[in-house]
């Protein structure tokens, strides 16, 4: 996967790996635990049960299509070369 990246994101990569793992590391513990004992089976058993579960969704992913970050993603994906006008 590395050999396909820019130079600058293999850099970035390896400068920055150690850090993301020290500070995911917890984050990921949860979710395992949390998958492992059910907790996020139940969650989402739960959720997708309620009758108005899709409206509630919709306005979750409109929040997260709305956010910064997702608006700032879709313009770095548009000055790709194959997302050109041409």
């Amino acid at each position: 996967m590395f050999a396909a990246c820019s130079v600058t994101a293999q850099r970035g990569a390896l400068d920055w790996a150690k850090k993301f793992e020290t500070a995911n590391r917890p984050l990921f513990e949860l979710l395992y635990r949390d998958v492992q004992y059910g907790v996020e089976t139940k969650r989402v058993l739960d959720s997708t049960s309620s009758p108005d579960y899709r409206e509630k969704l919709q306005v979750e992913l409109d929040e997260w299509k709305n956010s910064e970050m997702w608006k700032a993603g879709e313009a770095v994906r548009g000055l790709r070369p194959e997302n050109w006008k041409k």
